[in-house]
């Protein structure tokens, strides 16, 4: 009984200071995890940004997990909705997002974005209105805008002064350069393209007064005269050799990078990896903004994605989940600086850090600028369905020779059945 009673005593004394029986008050870390596809020096910045949010927290945890490229992350995404072990957020496509939103694996977020949870007043009023508008159904905002860029022109300007040509502004340009560098027997394409065309033939084809997809969803125009004109345009310029895809190099960057082409149109994001080839090649760099088809306007279009909050989370997570991403918005200039990407709030774009950094690195002046005409592409249920079929269509017109007016008359029915037209 005396040995009861000591033991009886020292539990409760341990228990009193705190000490040797943990409390059951002790308040746990509210966990986040974090899916994304960023690598290289991308996922480098990343992961200081997640170790200083967590350093600065005392009560939260945000645990970051690789999932590899961007289709090997969405993969992952649909099949743990099925198993239901999802993460706590995660990096979304445009394309991807309304379809999540419509499975009920997002969770709104409008209730969530307020100061207690870092979404200040400031933030609300200085995230680019065009980077909410692919995340906003139904007046449901269902992500926020993490690494946006735009598409930008990189030129090979030792390639242009062999020739004593200028930098090209419209397309009809870019063809003249091609023939310019075969009448002085220099056998390089003027233009390389991305294996996958969609982006620059969707710009072209608005730059060309196409409506494409209204941003209200109310008219679909991909099979016009004005949509197709382009299309042919880019498949003469391919047949002609006057421009190339980076076939199995994977990447234009990297031919362009050896001198392979006299322009290059990629990702703003993609300038730290053709800054290490272009050096080793000797090549004088320069970046422009992308050409105009026809008598249009400049107009680029916003790639990128966003970050979205998983409706399985609990209610702690959530809004742990809302301050991590408000933490990224307040530094989205540092994230643009250390990556390529481009800010996403007004406050980022004219903070002192992004306007030195402009002034100290005149390669990022162009992709900032075309903040200015950027547009986003439309956002609908169906989008990742349609972005797949029109892969495929621009490969049987192209490599195929299929009917590009019948191809894209395709597309244009498929659009208009999700959207109910």
């Amino acid at each position: 009984m005396k040995k009861l009673r000591t033991l009886a005593a020292t539990l409760l004394a341990a228990t009193a200071l705190g000490s040797f029986v943990p409390s059951a008050n002790a308040q746990e870390k509210v966990q986040v995890t974090f899916w994304h596809a960023m690598n290289g020096p991308h996922q480098e910045m990343l992961t200081k940004l997640v170790e200083e949010f967590n350093a600065s927290q005392e009560g939260i945890e945000v645990v970051e997990q690789n999932q590899g490229d961007y289709s090997t992350l969405q993969q992952s995404i649909m099949a743990s909705g099925v198993s239901g072990d999802l993460p706590t957020i995660a990096q979304l496509t445009a394309s991807n997002t309304p379809d999540f939103m419509d499975q009920g694996l997002l969770l709104p977020l409008n209730d969530l974005l307020t100061p207690e949870n870092g979404y200040t007043d400031e933030l609300k009023e200085g995230v680019y209105e065009t980077f909410l508008k692919g995340a906003t159904f139904d007046d449901q905002i269902y992500a926020l805008p993490f690494s946006k860029s735009v598409r930008l022109m990189f030129v090979n300007k030792t390639m242009l002064d062999e020739v004593n040509a200028e930098v090209p502004k419209t397309w009809d340009e870019v063809l003249a350069l091609g023939e310019k560098l075969d009448e002085a027997g220099i056998e390089k394409p003027a233009m390389g393209f991305e294996n996958e065309l969609t982006m620059e033939y969707e710009t072209m084809a608005r730059q060309n007064g196409a409506t494409w997809i209204a941003d209200d969803l109310s008219q679909v125009d991909m099979s016009s005269e004005k949509a197709i004109e382009p299309l042919q345009f880019i498949k003469d310029l391919l047949a002609n050799e006057h421009a190339r895809t980076a076939g199995e190099d994977g990447f234009m960057s990297g031919p362009f990078a050896a001198g392979e082409s006299a322009l290059y149109i990629g990702s703003s994001a993609g300038l730290q990896y053709v800054l290490p080839g272009v050096e080793e090649s000797g090549i004088e760099l320069e970046t422009a903004h992308i050409p105009v088809f026809g008598d249009g306007e400049e107009l680029t279009l916003f790639a990128g994605n966003d970050l979205g909050v998983f409706s399985s989370a609990s209610e702690e997570q959530q809004k742990a989940a809302v301050q991590f991403m408000s933490f990224l918005l307040e530094n989205t200039d540092r994230w643009a600086i250390a990556t390529g990407y481009l800010p996403v709030t007004k406050q980022g774009a004219e903070s002192e850090e992004w306007t030195q950094y402009l002034e100290e690195n005149p390669l990022v002046k162009a992709a900032s600028e075309e903040l200015e005409f950027g547009k986003a592409q439309a956002a609908y249920v169906g989008a990742s369905e349609v972005y797949s079929e029109f892969k495929t269509a621009l490969e049987n017109i192209i490599i195929n020779d299929a009917d590009a007016a019948t191809e894209m008359a395709n597309i244009e029915t498929l659009v208009k059945g999700f959207l109910g037209l």
